[in-house]
């Protein structure tokens, strides 16, 4: 995990200033180290991070380093033998040593132990052709390679998006880096993107490559492009998840041999570190798995490169019935870990500021990561995570419904959905608001769930707490309700990604690892450890395993109801009973219980009747509704809105927002 940025202009600037002021914004990304790359019209020059030069330049490089392999040698930006390329590393290859030794067969000499040189020399052999070496990378990263000869910057990202890389196109000038932090330090107004607010209000998350600020934009996974003369291309795809044609093994019994295999070998490759590493541990099935293949692979591995071999695991509770806290303390004393745990404080959203600042996104769903990676920072530097298990062998409560109910799509004409379905959803919410009784809707959601069947992107999206399917819901929650339905609804994000071939659960399996996975639980991941200088790893995100399992069929993944059966199959007697049996709890709040926390005192507080018409963005009316209304848990939906309301109303406090 590092931090990169830059500045490509068409004409020669001062840009040095510039690149050092957005650098500074991602210190906190690489504390180890910072180093600085200047090219100008007709010489390049690297430079001290105390010295820069103000002498006009076309492109202007900045890097944080956070060092994890060669710590000696790996310095960034790294210049070819001959000057010509810079390169810029976010991340880690996994496959650096074999790509290396293939490289130096073909007379390519290194100068350093990094993965990142392994880069300049793929880009010299296939100038032209980025996509020929960069599909074959196996790892998590952000690529950015001026070449000097050519005058032209590649920016790449990973095949899944587990690192960040952000721009703006500012005139003849284009800006590049790994948080929108740094972009706002170099100058970028921070202004409110409305389309992606409003689908963030929807789903909790911004699908797609825009941002909640207009103008800030994500580069998306599995993509490149070339920026010459200040200005970007059209990315390019480099890479596609295999398509699911035939099952990859003949039957279940090899489907799970394939499995653990495939999982053992990511976790062992994942394990190089000149640094410690720790484990994440829910007390859950994945986390607890991942904990099993290290033990396996520190006993096994020989020729294991790793800072030491001793096993740590970290659990954070959140003072709420559904704590795991003993569970994991169970799977830390079979694998003899050496286990720290501790609790979140009872009052989290004490911390909002902070933790969004550091996650540029106002989300419920970040506090705990946050609070996990402050407390592993003194005793590691990278931080293993699960996730990405439930995404590909199905393991959301989500699922159950697209594995029974989404059935019903097959044998739905989509006339009788708009016909006769779809308008009696419509008024099911008609009938159900017009009551008033709040603790309703729990049941009237249900409802409209099902009356989805037939269109597999409104199933979906209901699924995830969509709203705007319901016309007088933007009255409820905006005070300008027409501006917001002048713009795309939640649905058009999604309904493009439904094949409708295969079963209903494959096509949601691909829908989740391309949108919510990328754009909701990768940046949480990236930003909580990137904010207390610790790097984030996602083994189950390997390539390997996750081109298995996208060829695996669904009706294997799940039986019926039951989630991650071939996974629990696959996991054998390797954990506990308890643990293998287990209910699955989400590392998550229940915002039935936030609410009764601090989440109402701070909504009642900071949600008020001024600020809503001032910026004339929320309906005041719907806070002060739920803030009357007994406490009820089938209020959830309510108070989960509730808690992004005041999340944005934070956000703009905090990064200075233009509505």
């Amino acid at each position: 995990m590092c931090g990169i940025c830059g500045v490509v202009a068409r004409r020669a600037e001062p840009l040095g200033l510039t690149v050092r002021a957005m650098n500074d914004a991602q210190v906190h990304r690489g504390p180890d180290g910072e180093g600085y790359y200047l090219d100008g019209v007709s010489s390049s020059v690297t430079f001290a991070g105390s010295d820069v030069p103000y002498e006009p330049t076309t492109c202007a490089l900045g890097h944080r380093r956070l060092a994890i392999i060669d710590p000696v040698g790996g310095a960034q930006p790294m210049l070819s033998e001959d000057g010509r390329i810079a390169a810029l590393l976010n991340g880690e290859i996994y496959n650096f040593r074999e790509l290396r030794t293939e490289l130096e067969r073909d007379g390519a000499v290194f100068q350093t132990d990094s993965d990142t040189e392994v880069l300049i020399h793929l880009h010299r052999k296939h100038p032209e052709h980025p996509a020929r070496w960069l599909a074959r990378l196996n790892g998590i990263f952000a690529i950015a390679l001026w070449d000097c000869a050519q005058r032209r910057l590649l920016l790449a990202r990973d095949h899944y998006g587990v690192k960040p890389l952000h721009y703006a196109q500012e005139g003849e000038r284009l800006l590049f880096a790994s948080e929108i932090k740094a972009l706002l330090a170099a100058g970028v107004r921070p202004r409110l993107n409305r389309a992606a607010l409003h689908v963030f209000m929807n789903i909790r998350y911004v699908p797609g490559n825009e941002t909640l600020f207009e103008g800030v934009c994500r580069l998306p996974p599995a993509h490149f492009a070339w920026v010459a003369g200040g200005r970007m291309s059209e990315p390019e795809r480099f890479y596609t998840l295999p398509a699911f044609e035939a099952p990859a093994c003949e039957s279940r019994e090899a489907a799970r041999e394939a499995v653990t295999g495939a999982f053992d070998r990511a976790v062992a490759r994942q394990l190089v570190s000149d640094v410690p590493v720790g484990m994440a541990l829910s007390g859950g099935l994945d986390s607890s798995m991942i904990v099993a293949a290290a033990s396996r692979a520190y006993r096994e591995g020989a020729d294991l490169r790793t800072a030491d071999r001793t096993l740590r695991t970290f659990t954070l509770g959140f003072n709420e019935p559904t704590d795991e806290n003993d569970d994991a303390r169970l799977v830390a004393d079979h694998f003899g870990t050496e286990h720290h745990d501790t609790l979140l404080e009872s009052n989290p959203l004490a911390q909002a500021a902070d933790v969004i600042r550091a996650v540029e996104e106002p989300k419920v769903n970040m506090i705990q990561g946050y609070n996990l990676a402050q407390f592993v920072k003194p005793h590691v530097k990278v931080l293993f995570g699960g996730l990405g298990g439930d995404e590909l062998f199905a393991g959301y409560d989500i699922h159950r419904f697209c594995n029974t109910l989404g059935r019903m799509h097959h044998w739905t004409p989509r006339a009788l959905q708009s016909g006769l379905l779809g308008p009696a959803g419509r008024l099911l919410w008609q009938i159900q608001s017009r009551s008033g009784i709040l603790r309703t809707e729990h049941y009237r959601i249900g409802a409209q769930i099902a009356l989805s069947a037939g269109d597999r992107a409104q199933f979906y999206c209901r699924l995830r707490n969509t709203w705007d399917y319901d016309a007088g819901m933007y009255e409820r929650l905006y005070v300008d309700p027409d501006a917001f339905r002048s713009l795309p609804r939640t649905g058009s994000y999604f309904e493009s990604l439904f094949s409708g071939t295969g079963s209903y659960l494959e096509d949601v399996l691909r829908v989740e690892f391309q949108t919510k996975m990328v754009n909701d639980f990768l940046v949480n991941e990236d930003r909580v450890t990137s904010a207390h200088g610790v790097e984030g790893r996602v083994p189950f995100l390997d390539r390997d395993l996750v081109e298995l399992a996208f060829q695996l069929p669904g009706h294997w993944k799940m039986k019926g109801c039951e989630t991650k059966t071939l996974w629990k199959e696959s996991v054998g007697d390797v954990l506990p009973a308890q643990i293998r049996q287990k209910k699955k709890q989400g590392f998550t709040f229940s915002s039935s219980h936030q609410w009764e926390k601090d989440l109402r005192g701070a909504v009642e507080r900071e949600l008020t009747q001024e600020w809503c018409h001032d910026t004339g963005l929320f309906n005041h009316d719907f806070a002060a509704s739920l803030l009357a209304y007994p406490p009820h848990k089938n209020l959830r939906w309510h108070y989960f809105t509730a808690w992004m309301m005041l999340g944005v109303k934070q956000w703009m406090d905090v990064f200075d927002v233009d509505v």
